[in-house]
């Protein structure tokens, strides 16, 4: 039996923690939408430092990538040998994202086209200046750094899901052509990649580094690396016996980034590596030791309640969120009152219902149908 073949044993396929940690992802972006970024500059003391504190809840889409490259590309070791292995890998890909990502964008659709006519929503609400066809070939975030911008507010967060589509088309490649001991230098360099772009062609408060895929790989393949170190067992076995080391690096980066929270601007991308690093170290916690206070945290029941509909909050959070407060006090979000707390609390609690009923209308049929494609061996 090979190393690689052995190292199937060091890891159950599904891991507890993992869900948590998604639920985790989810609630920073939200909280950074509802909260951080519709504080007034007027506001009271108290409300700034809040939304100091969630300055940072942005990066919890960085999260979303390192999870995913450590969960696909782990996916993608264990079945690399298959005979179907692109067909399957593609085949639940499509079941799993494509589903709700059309539904969403047919609902946009349907509003702007409709809405106005019910005369209850103001003018602009739907308004996208951006042209529709991108968005449904997941090249989106091509135009918004085209243009320097989102475009529409509730199509904005489009740009995350461009960046996975595009690194699920390379990844599958990368995996099966790349031999055994090659694979960990090829993702070392598209780790490294990033950062040279990001210091050669562009750094903070260049919109494109932001929402263009060869800016924004670190995150991914940092998680890539770790899917290859957990079933590598030398090189597992010597992080977990010095773990000490690697979580004293976690929480001098969790020092950072709380610092950098409460002496940057709003959304500053100073910190895209740091994050990448902390949140791949954040995963490889709960793996080297289920014993650890965060493993118990992410096992925690409401955070995986919240995780099995991460993507349709997601999807919706914005939408809800900004119809609501355009319904009440017609206006974009604002967070600065008891009313507009209320509102808020609202769109939360209807955006939970909303990604429910979705998921267990659809989405979870289509992940299951997804899932009776297997790979040869599995």
């Amino acid at each position: 039996m090979s190393e690689s073949q052995s190292a199937h044993t060091i890891i159950p396929k599904h891991i507890p923690e993992l869900d948590g940690i998604r639920g985790l992802a989810i609630l920073l972006v939200i909280f950074y939408h509802y909260i951080a970024v519709p504080i007034p500059g007027n506001a009271n003391k108290y409300l700034l430092f809040l939304q100091k504190i969630l300055s940072n809840g942005w990066s919890g889409v960085d999260l979303f990538f390192v999870l995913s490259g450590f969960l696909i590309t782990g996916i993608l070791l264990d079945n690399r040998d298959a005979k179907n292995y692109f067909k399957v890998f593609y085949l639940r890909r499509i079941n799993r994202i494509f589903p709700l990502y059309y539904f969403f964008l047919f609902l946009f659709l349907f509003l702007q086209r409709y809405a106005h006519q019910w005369g209850i929503f103001s003018s602009d609400l739907f308004t996208n200046v951006f042209p529709i066809f991108p968005y449904f070939m997941y090249l989106q975030n091509f135009t918004m750094a085209a243009n320097g911008g989102f475009g529409n507010e509730f199509l904005a967060m489009t740009w995350s899901l461009s960046i996975e589509e595009q690194f699920y088309l390379f990844l599958p490649w990368l995996v099966r052509r790349s031999r055994h001991q090659r694979l960990p230098l090829n993702i070392l360099f598209l780790i490294s990649l990033p950062l040279i772009l990001r210091l050669t062609l562009g750094g903070d408060g260049h919109f494109h580094v932001f929402v263009l895929t060869p800016w924004r790989l670190d995150p991914l393949f940092l998680g890539s690396l770790l899917a290859v170190i957990v079933r590598t067992p030398k090189a597992f076995d010597f992080l977990k016996t010095h773990q000490i080391w690697i979580k004293s690096v976690f929480y001098l980066l969790l020092l950072l980034i709380l610092y950098s929270s409460l002496t940057e601007e709003l959304g500053s991308l100073d910190h895209l590596f740091t994050f990448g690093v902390f949140y791949t170290i954040l995963v490889f916690v709960p793996l080297a030791d289920n014993t650890h206070f965060l493993a118990q945290f992410f096992r925690h029941p409401a955070l995986k309640k919240i995780s099995l509909i991460s993507y349709g909050m997601y999807m919706f959070h914005q939408l809800i969120n900004g119809i609501l407060h355009d319904l009440v006090f017609k206006q974009p979000p604002i967070f600065h009152d008891f009313p507009t707390f209320l509102i808020t609390l609202l769109a939360f609690a209807l955006t939970y219902i909303f990604a429910s009923g979705t998921y267990f209308a659809f989405e979870k049929r289509f992940i299951a149908f997804g899932h009776k494609q297997h790979y040869e061996g599995e």
